[in-house]
């Protein structure tokens, strides 16, 4: 599995060797591309041996991680077969190729504007709750940089809000049933957030203790909005 190196901390390690993780793709959300193997194998021709990929399903031919009912609406309760088996194509090329996936968990760029829209957690979309009873509303106009929609609020150390949350930790146990059979995985958090830090605290807290009760050990992070790598935004992933 994938480490830090335990010759030169500065490094990782993969298959008990140091490496440098360099990389580049086509698009931020790969798993969702069909010409997936022709994109890695470019990778690999370039000495590259890493890959980020966002869980975002917001461009024209994606799916999304939920199943659709006979009316067309979807029910969060049935995970689609498809994105799952998109997520675990992407792992399983990356690992026969010695490469490495940071996988971004979540990407507040699905949940607001044009996105939000189609999104399976918008409430007009499923038929697992309403307006009321989500507390998430069916339009969010703004930039997601705003933080208007409350889905990265419904943790216990901000909102509670366990109408939303149970389905959230669904989606994630789904994900790490199919990530944790991998060694080649790292685990971020966000897409260029910069909402509360309690939100992506409960989710690494969530991954690790759960690779932790399967004998894994996994590493997580936090992408955050700023740039500049000595903004205090950074240090709440540091401490």
């Amino acid at each position: 599995h994938i480490r830090p190196s335990t010759t030169n901390a500065a490094y990782w390690e993969y298959d008990g060797r140091p490496v440098l993780l360099l990389g580049g793709s086509v698009e931020d959300n790969l798993f969702q591309i069909p010409d997936l193997a022709a994109q890695l194998d470019l990778l690999v021709s370039a000495g590259g041996n890493y890959v980020r990929n966002t869980l975002s399903s917001r461009d024209p031919g994606n799916v999304w991680p939920f199943a659709r009912t006979a009316t067309g609406q979807y029910d969060l309760a049935q995970p689609d077969a498809e994105y799952w088996r998109r997520v675990e194509t992407l792992l399983r090329l990356a690992r026969d190729r010695r490469s490495v996936v940071q996988i971004e968990v979540w990407d507040r760029f699905d949940f607001a504007l044009e996105p939000w829209k189609t999104n399976p957690y918008n409430p007009a979309n499923n038929v697992n709750y309403t307006v009321d009873e989500s507390r998430l509303q069916t339009e969010y106009p703004n930039h997601p940089s705003r933080n208007d929609n409350p889905f990265f609020r419904t943790v216990t150390a901000l909102e509670r809000n366990e109408t939303v949350l149970r389905f959230q930790r669904a989606q994630e146990d789904r994900l790490l049933a199919i990530s944790l059979e991998f060694g080649n995985v790292l685990y971020c958090m966000d897409n260029e957030t910069n909402g509360d830090p309690a939100w992506g605290r409960y989710w690494a807290d969530y991954i690790r203790s759960t690779a932790r009760a399967r004998g894994r050990d996994v590493h997580t992070s936090e992408m955050w909005d700023a740039w500049d790598l000595a903004d205090p935004m950074h240090a709440h992933t540091l401490d």
